[in-house]
């Protein structure tokens, strides 16, 4: 992941365990669209990403 911005909605989604894969499926977007998502970093979405459930164990 050289070069990439790591995003305020990676960096959550990351500490709760989820890869953007795993939260285009349950959400039902695309993983081009949810990295959209992640850029625009709209309130509504970190709230969204916040509000997954941990999966770390």
């Amino acid at each position: 992941m050289t070069g990439r911005k790591i995003t305020e909605f990676q960096r959550i989604a990351n500490a709760k365990g989820w890869r953007f894969e795993d939260i285009a499926k349950r959400w039902e977007l695309s993983e081009r669209q949810l990295s959209r998502v992640a850029s625009a970093g709209k309130v509504r979405d970190l709230d969204a990403v916040k509000g997954l459930p941990d999966k770390k164990q």
